[in-house]
């Protein structure tokens, strides 16, 4: 099972979005079976919201302050993107999707609508293929 709190980021590249991948089966007709798309996201987060999830992690695990894992969430305001994130990690299991992580330089102005096209380009392009293959994340 993968760590979301061990995400590995460069604080270079402070905008981060995960994004779940699924393919069409047999049932979706001949134009779509086998083809990629955009399941679920993209769920956006900043560098500094990871340095939040990984000390609430951290404070609640600890034994001179016990503080239950909800609280400390709460102490670091990261309850949203961890509920987020486990979130994304329940549907993909349930639904044999895949999550993949992304980080830029700047915020994707209509994030959802570029990660869409990306996906589907991803069908045709061998190049974004490898990206898109490269960004997967371990975590079943």
């Amino acid at each position: 099972m993968y760590d979301f709190t061990k995400i590995k980021a460069d604080s270079k590249l402070p905008h981060h979005y995960l994004i779940g991948v699924a393919m069409h089966n047999m049932k979706d007709g001949p134009k779509h079976r086998g083809k990629m798309y955009l399941k679920y996201g993209p769920l956006y987060f900043h560098h500094s919201d990871i340095e939040n999830v990984q000390n609430a992690a951290l404070m609640s695990i600890d034994k001179v302050f016990k503080t239950t894992p909800k609280e400390a969430a709460e102490m670091y305001d990261c309850k949203s993107l961890i509920s987020g994130i486990y979130g994304l990690k329940l549907a993909a299991s349930a639904n044999n999707a895949t999550i993949h992580h992304f980080s830029c330089d700047f915020e994707i102005p209509d994030a959802e609508e570029w990660f869409d096209n990306y996906v589907k380009s991803a069908n045709d392009i061998e190049y974004i293929r490898s990206q898109l293959d490269d960004a997967r994340m371990q975590c079943y």
